[in-house]
This record gives structure tokens, C-alpha cells and sequence, in this order.
């Protein structure tokens, strides 16, 4: 008898102290969840006003599904998360912000690939990213200034400076080939999705 009470004791305390737990942690969801979406979206912000510093606003487009997987199809871990378009403080149209999510060595590299109409590429910038420190996390300082200022199309990645045609070529990060492989395929992802779906402002 003293065991069923003593077990029907430990029972009760088990689920108050469950009760609380899941309480507490719901009231700090709620109380983070607005600060953390508030972050997240300067991020975006400043990834988007970074690969297009003359525009004004940036206005959601909505994703053709069917175009994104055909951009996405020929490389594995790669998603393309949201498009906007660019808009000068005169109402000019610039072009769009790619952002991607490719699959890097340690987790998703989540950054914006900025593409004027013309088809030029203003560049790229990393909204999050958890490499390996010292290795593909230098991605910032390596990759990302290789695709500014080039013209849109699909790039390959050499190592060892094996680099012989800067257009076309992206170098990879010594001891980091997996995380140069991941950008320059979310790249090329973005790039066919601009080449199949946005350009001519379609």
C-alpha cells in the first residue's frame, strides 16, 4: 500500500513539475519569439539593401514553385526561400533578391543573391551561417566578394588556384570546398531561377 501511495506521490510530482516546465517555456517563447522575428528580419533587410544599395524597397514576388524546383533539381540541399523586387526611390525597377538556403558542410548557409534586369550580379550577402571556424566560415571574406559585379550565369568552383577564367570560376576556400560548393550551387540555383522565371520582368 505504501508503495502505490509512494508512487502515485512521485507520479503527481512528476507532472507538476512537467506542468510548470512546459508553462515556463511557453511564456519564454512568446516573450522571444517577437524579438527573434524582429532580428531575423533586420538581417534580411540588411542582406537585401547590401546586394542592392540603391534601392528604396524591396516588394515580395511570389515564388513560381515549378520554376524553383527546375532551378533547384540539378543540385541537392538547395531551396530558394523568397524573391523580392528591387524599387528605386523613384519607382524604377532594379531587379530582385534571390534568397537561398544551400546545405554547407556544417548546416544551411541562408543568404541573398542580388540580379539586376540586365542580368549582372550586384552581389551576395550571407544573412546566417555556422561553418567550421577558420575554414567555411571565411566564406564572408572569400566567396562572397568573388560574385560582385559579374554577369549571371552558371559558375564552377576550382581549388588549389586552379582559378583560369575569373568570369566564369569561383576559388574555393582552402580546406573548405564543400562550403564553396554549397554558395556558388544556391548561386547557380538563383540564376537559373531569374533566366527561367524573372527576367524581361516576366
Amino acid at each position: 500500500m505504501n508503495d502505490t501511495k509512494s508512487m502515485i506521490k512521485n507520479a503527481i510530482i512528476l507532472f507538476a513539475i512537467t506542468l510548470v516546465a512546459g508553462v515556463l517555456l511557453g511564456l519564454v517563447y512568446q516573450v522571444t519569439k517577437e524579438p527573434i522575428a524582429y532580428q531575423e528580419k533586420l538581417a534580411q533587410d540588411k542582406a537585401n539593401q547590401s546586394v542592392f544599395a540603391a534601392a528604396s524597397t524591396f516588394n515580395d514576388v511570389a515564388i513560381d514553385e515549378n520554376g524553383a524546383a527546375g532551378a533547384t533539381s540539378e543540385v541537392s540541399g538547395v531551396s530558394i526561400e523568397s524573391v523580392k523586387e528591387a524599387v528605386d526611390a523613384s519607382g524604377n525597377k532594379l531587379g530582385y533578391v534571390i534568397q537561398v538556403k544551400s546545405k554547407g558542410y556544417g548546416d544551411f548557409i541562408v543568404y541573398t543573391v542580388g540580379i539586376t534586369n540586365e542580368g549582372n550580379i550586384n552581389g551576395i550577402s550571407i544573412i546566417s551561417i555556422a561553418e567550421t571556424p577558420g575554414l567555411g566560415m571565411n566564406a564572408e571574406k572569400i566567396i562572397v566578394p568573388q560574385f560582385a559585379d559579374k554577369t549571371a550565369q552558371q559558375y564552377t568552383v576550382v581549388k588549389n588556384g586552379q582559378l583560369s577564367d575569373a568570369n566564369s570560376q569561383i576559388e574555393a576556400i582552402s580546406g573548405a570546398t564543400i562550403t564553396s560548393r554549397a554558395v556558388t550551387n544556391g548561386v547557380n540555383s538563383a540564376v537559373k531561377y531569374f533566366d527561367d522565371v524573372l527576367k524581361g520582368g516576366q
